[in-house]
């Protein structure tokens, strides 16, 4: 909590022997039972003190008495409206601040610290209003139209955001964290090319700077090109050669392009600089397991785990090596490990549920796709797979009502609306069959082929592909 309100004067000496002297004052009062004076600025330090201890008890006891002594004090009000916001008591909050009428000229420091608790109570547009009246007086307005450009991100409209960063960074033009907000407003609002051509025009005025290089190399990576991605990366990492980032985003480059050898000897530099960490080394058994290298790929997921045994991806890319090498039993241990660490992930219970299917355990892997489902509703295809297993585990009526639930929910799915005709054809329901086989090709006849493949028996039917050449 103490550091958000930092911008108070005073913070920075909270510690000093004046300061402990009035604590030690005011707590004896306490002890004691005996009003004592305080003025507002000893008052003003002995809350201080308290906010950055986080002893929110004590804050509030020095906050009231504090007020009963000086109840038209703005910095005491100030204070009180921040305690409220830190225990989300909003609307205590915004009493007390429309109680302080500031005036910015005489007493900046108010509308900033105003700016903050609105910040705090995500009142985005009040916030703004608070910095822009300090736009001409505070000492230091690149961080008036930064915090401005903060608070329109926080509120979603990077559009501004990023014209209030541009004029921030006018005035600071080596900030990096500027530079690094400029990238990110970029990516969100998909202006790759704009960002292309901002960060080249500054890289002329700034040739050294990192951050500016590896913001062009994400925007490089963005437009797919891998080339020019891994070129920028390069003069990153010449400028910096510690920019962990660069290393990893340009091996990112280098597996977009297949060219596994040249990312595996990205990932050994950066390893080689000293303190690689679990990402490190996941990253490199991923390139040593698109190499089909199997037994390198494990050394380094095994690495990878020693350093994050809860590093979920590690695990499931053992699972998925030792699939490969048809050792399913290991793979099974591994996969489950894996959901084990990251029981909320969709895709790994998909990829379990898909390795228990071939392993020929049909009630295990229902469970697993009934867990997607559960995770992710709007998956596209987990209804198909469990339909799919549901049938050919004898269970059809269950599989056409599982179709039949999920087209309630995905009623754009046309997937859905073939395999419902597959499974009424199959049953024996040959009118349900065509009444959904003629909607599903009258919305979209390029998938017809999901019908016929989902079984043999379907393939012959004159019937339905007359309907198909109909289309």
């Amino acid at each position: 909590m103490s550091d958000y309100f930092d911008e108070f004067e005073g913070f920075d000496d909270l510690d000093d022997v004046e300061v402990t002297s009035l604590v030690s004052r005011f707590e004896r009062m306490l002890k004691q039972n005996e009003p004592v004076f305080f003025d507002v600025y000893e008052f003003e330090d002995i809350i201080d003190f308290y906010f950055a201890k986080d002893n929110l008890k004590q804050t509030n006891r020095a906050l009231q008495y504090a007020i009963r002594l000086h109840p038209d004090s703005d910095a005491l009000l100030l204070r009180l409206a921040m305690l409220h916001a830190s225990g989300n008591e909003s609307d205590k909050a915004l009493k007390i601040l429309k109680r302080i009428k500031s005036d910015t000229e005489e007493d900046p420091e108010i509308n900033f610290a105003k700016a903050c608790i609105y910040s705090q109570l995500k009142m985005y547009t009040h916030s703004i209003n608070e910095y822009k009246k300090l736009i001409n007086t505070w000492d230091d307005p690149c961080e008036i139209y930064s915090n401005i450009a903060y608070e329109y991100e926080n509120a979603g409209n990077y559009n501004k955001a990023l014209n209030y960063l541009k004029t921030a960074l006018d005035k600071d033009p080596t900030n990096s964290n500027l530079l690094y907000e400029l990238g990110y407003c970029f990516e969100i609002l998909n202006c790759t090319e704009e960002s292309i051509k901002f960060f080249t025009h500054y890289i002329k005025n700034y040739p050294y700077s990192d951050v500016a290089w590896f913001n062009l190399a994400i925007a490089f990576g963005n437009m797919g090109l891998y080339e020019k991605s891994i070129e920028a990366n390069d003069y990153v990492i010449a400028i910096n050669e510690k920019f962990v980032s660069a290393y990893y985003n340009k091996a990112h480059g280098l597996n977009a392009l297949e060219r596994f050898n040249e990312a595996v000897a990205v990932f050994q530099e950066l390893i080689a600089l000293g303190d690689p960490d679990a990402l490190t080394y996941y990253y490199l058994g991923e390139c040593y397991e698109k190499m089909n290298e199997w037994n390198k790929a494990i050394e380094n997921y095994h690495r990878a785990l020693e350093l994050d045994e809860y590093m979920a991806e590690a695990w499931m890319g053992l699972g998925t090596v030792y699939e490969e090498n048809c050792n399913f039993s290991k793979a099974l241990l591994y996969m489950r490990k894996a959901v084990d660490v990251e029981p909320i992930n969709s895709e790994y219970w998909y990829i379990l549920g898909d390795l228990l299917s071939n392993m020929d355990q049909p009630d295990q892997a229902l469970e697993a796709y009934y867990k997607v489902y559960e995770l992710d509703p709007a998956n596209g295809d987990i209804l198909l797979d469990i339909s799919e297993l549901l049938y050919y585990s004898g269970k059809t009526g269950d599989a056409i009502q599982c179709v039949t639930t999920g087209l309630d929910e995905q009623s754009d799915n046309i997937s859905l609306l073939y395999r419902l005709a597959a499974l009424y054809y199959l049953s024996g329901k040959e009118k349900e069959a065509i009444r959904c086989f003629e909607l599903a090709v009258s919305q979209n006849k390029s998938k017809a082929g999901e019908f016929f493949e989902f079984d043999s028996r379907l393939q012959n039917l004159d019937f339905f592909w007359d309907m198909v050449s109909h289309y």
